[in-house]
């Protein structure tokens, strides 16, 4: 299974530039963790709820004056849409992260895949599976 197959497309991306501010009611807005940062198409660095209750609100930061780039995770570990979700899975795993940005062939941002969205995709394998069992162990008697 391609990493393509189980990424959120086109997550938010934002300029280095944003205020920690706007990054926060864009999290709370659109009900997601975490935006990418973008200088033009490729990605520079992530920010997540954790950077901003660990960088921002327990340092008492003003997060109208603070920018994405002040916060933000960097390097940026990212993965091809063209990769197996077992190497993504595994980069995850080194780096211990809980998301990952995926890029195309020329590193642009086309998706994220996180922790959550591993989680659904097996059990909706598991009960596809579980169906397809129930229905071949009937068959058999």
């Amino acid at each position: 299974m391609k990493v393509s197959d189980v990424m959120v497309k086109d997550p938010v991306v934002v300029d280095p530039k944003t205020t920690c501010a706007r990054i926060a009611r864009l999290m709370r807005d659109r009900k997601i963790g975490s935006v990418v940062l973008v200088e033009g198409e490729k990605p520079v660095g992530i920010v997540t709820e954790r950077d901003l209750v660990h960088r921002i609100m327990a340092e008492k930061k003003d997060q109208n004056i603070c920018l994405a780039e002040d916060v933000a995770t960097k390097p940026v570990i990212a993965v091809s849409i063209h990769a197996d979700v077992e190497m993504a899975v595994d980069i995850m795993n080194d780096y211990n992260i809980r998301r990952i940005v995926v890029v195309d062939n020329d590193d642009k941002v086309v998706g994220i895949v996180t922790t959550d969205d591993l989680s659904k995709q097996l059990r909706g394998m598991s009960e596809e599976l579980a169906v397809k069992y129930s229905i071949l162990g009937r068959k058999n008697h």
